[in-house]
């Protein structure tokens, strides 16, 4: 157990002056490292600035040579002979000595006025005309990029200039042209150990990679002057042209050095740093050694004594003092703590045993008083739930009263005046009758000399048309004042004010009136389909029955946007009544179809409906000793199936409810 802890102990004090000691020295080499790389890699992105100037410098100055021996050339003398097409061919010779006598790489091409070649300095078609290209945009000698040779073969850069006669500066004989192949350029370019990259910085475009892979990408990186760039698979240190001529077109050079090159003497200096700390870590940690071995020896003798005391419980033993340094003031206060300790054991018993007492009443007060909390918890949350349900239903219980009385007042007071004009209608298509008939018998009594002017007035009023039409008039309106009649008397049926006992009604006449006061919903639009097959009186409240109805259908037609069916069944099952109401509608997702009778719960939009609806269906039926059964598929459409029972079984309990809901 000692010798562990001695190796415990100094294997922590090794531990904690080798970390202090990588730490320190790790971020010293850091902070070296980083300043000699930065000072290798911009002196290394100096060197490439300067080589690519350098590149830059050699292709401007060659190329303005050319350009100022080109403009020198438009004004020759012997040029004025473009006018007459060289016959002489003095303007072909000239352009083939000065070809000869610069050394030019390339070919020299007069045209004249009419862009039509006229001399060249090597072979060519002779009816080639001026390329679009070639074309001068100014006075001066313009340059025109890399390109494919119009009138010959390879890759080119070429210069143009106008030709002005001398006899006349503002007269322009035709247009001269130099190429130069890309080749020489490309030969300017080249640098060994280094890739040059040529490209125009806006737009960026390439024109010469240097035997480099470079897609669209790695080019727009280029363009952004980085100074570590990424091309194909290798990664390149770059330094960039400063400038360039007016001539060369905004040109811009990059001298690109390999990474792995380029930092081959950073990663010497690395290696060197590392080399570095492992000569100074190994007499540091023999040093480390050395100490832990003179401090753990004392605290050797004291792990002992502890050990005893732990092993046989005996607070008597004691450690020796070795010295008066702060392991012997360790020595010397483990002496009285074991003596605090020893005088404390009795209390310390006597104490335990008070606090498990006490620990078991307060378990016992916890568990008695969660438990009174969670049966408050339940109580409210049914009390709330009651609350919610309860509120819901009465707040549409009032809506559907207020409602009823207002729908049996305006059908009562459109009764009387409906009733007055359809039993008008008869006695007036009777007079009508009579009317026509008397004017018939007036025309054949009337004596021959006023029978002519009879005649004409009664074809000047039409009455043969006035007949057909008033016949047709009184049909229509007979027709109207019978569906006005028909909607009133639906009104009056559905609000059954006057039914506020249980009474025996059939179900099929309340869905009728139903659909009814919905036919502005249903006509032109939705297909009905009935199956009547119970056809025997049910005893129920009606008008709640009615209001069930109103709300299932009303949502059926709700969810249908367009044209749809809608099927309504009913028979009886034993004791059952039962009603099917199917809608070929949009139908109710799986995930809310245990909520759709949860109060206050809508899928309708913002003011399109309470969520109450349902609610206060299910309530009714399930008052009624029944229940609402609902099936939906999404994307075909939805069942609901309303049971009741013919005859319900506690007729006192519904009248109380009702009372109490009313």
């Amino acid at each position: 157990m000692m010798n562990w802890l001695s190796w415990s102990i100094g294997r922590k004090l090794l531990a904690s002056f080798a970390g202090i000691f990588f730490v320190t020295y790790l971020l010293t080499a850091v902070v070296v490292f980083t300043s000699v790389r930065t000072a290798m890699m911009q002196a290394e992105a100096a060197a490439l600035t300067r080589l690519a100037d350098q590149k830059v410098e050699l292709a401007a100055n060659h190329l303005q040579a050319v350009a100022t021996n080109l403009q020198a050339w438009s004004h020759l003398e012997v040029m004025n002979d473009l006018v007459s097409g060289d016959v002489d061919k003095r303007v072909t010779r000239t352009l083939e000595s000065l070809k000869s006598q610069y050394g030019l790489a390339g070919d020299i091409y007069a045209f004249d006025s009419q862009d039509r070649l006229v001399a060249a300095s090597a072979p060519v078609h002779p009816e080639a005309a001026l390329p679009q290209v070639w074309r001068p945009r100014a006075s001066e000698p313009a340059l025109i990029d890399a390109h494919r040779d119009p009138l010959g073969q390879g890759r080119v850069l070429a210069l143009s200039v106008p030709i002005k006669a001398s006899f006349a500066s503002n007269f322009k004989l035709g247009t001269l042209v130099v190429t130069l192949p890309w080749s020489a350029i490309e030969t300017m370019l080249a640098a060994s150990g280094h890739a040059i990259v040529l490209y125009k910085a806006a737009p960026p475009s390439l024109l010469y990679a240097g035997g480099l892979a470079l897609d669209e990408a790695a080019l727009a990186r280029l363009a952004q002057r980085p100074a570590q760039v990424q091309a194909g698979a290798g990664r390149f240190v770059a330094g960039y042209s400063s400038g360039a001529s007016k001539l060369l077109n905004d040109w811009r050079v990059a001298a690109l050095k390999d990474g792995d090159v380029a930092e081959q003497p950073i990663r010497a200096v690395a290696v060197k740093l590392v080399v570095l700390g492992l000569l100074l870590a190994l007499p540091i940690m023999l040093a480390v050694r050395w100490l832990s071995r003179r401090l753990t020896e004392p605290v050797q003798s004291l792990t002992s004594v502890v050990s005893q005391i732990t092993s046989s419980g005996d607070l008597s033993a004691r450690a020796q003092v070795s010295g008066r340094d702060e392991l012997g003031t360790l020595a010397v206060s483990f002496n009285a703590m074991a003596g605090n300790l020893q005088r404390i054991s009795s209390e310390r018993e006597r104490a335990l045993a008070e606090l498990g007492m006490l620990n078991k009443t307060l378990e016992q007060r916890v568990s008695e008083r969660t438990a009174a909390l969670e049966a408050a918890n339940l109580e409210l949350s049914s009390a709330l739930a009651n609350l919610k349900a309860t509120q819901g239903q009465l707040v549409q219980s009032e809506k559907m009263a207020s409602l009823g009385q207002l729908v049996a007042g305006v059908a009562h007071e459109l009764n009387n005046p409906i009733g007055f004009i359809y039993a008008n209608f008869p006695h007036l298509e009777e007079y009508t009758g009579e009317l026509l008939a008397l004017i018939d018998t007036m025309r054949q009594a009337a004596d021959p000399a006023q029978k002519a002017m009879v005649e004409e007035r009664i074809r000047a009023a039409d009455l043969d048309f006035i007949r057909e039409d008033t016949v047709k008039i009184i049909r229509s309106g007979k027709s109207g004042a019978a569906r006005i009649k028909e909607i009133v008397s639906s009104l009056r049926s559905f609000s059954r004010l006057d039914e506020a006992e249980l009474k025996s009604v059939r179900l099929e006449d309340g869905i009728d009136d139903t659909l009814a006061l919905l036919h502005h919903q249903i006509k032109n639009r939705i297909a009905v389909s009935k199956n009547y097959r119970l056809n025997e009186p049910v005893l129920c409240f009606a008008g709640q029955i009615n209001q069930v109805f109103m709300n299932v259908i009303y949502n059926a037609l709700q969810a249908m946007d367009g044209p749809g069916t809608l099927h309504i069944a009913t028979w009886r099952d034993g004791d059952f009544a039962r009603v099917s109401i199917a809608d070929s509608g949009k139908g109710i997702p799986p995930d809310l179809i245990d909520k759709i009778f949860d109060p206050f719960f809508t899928t309708k939009k913002v003011g399109e409906g309470t969520g109450l609806g349902l609610s206060i269906s299910y309530g009714i039926v399930e008052k009624h000793g029944g229940r609402i059964d609902v099936r939906s598929e999404p994307g075909t459409g939805t069942t609901f199936t309303v049971a009741i029972r013919m005859r319900p079984l506690k007729t006192e309990t519904i009248h109380q409810e009702t009372r109490s809901h009313g």
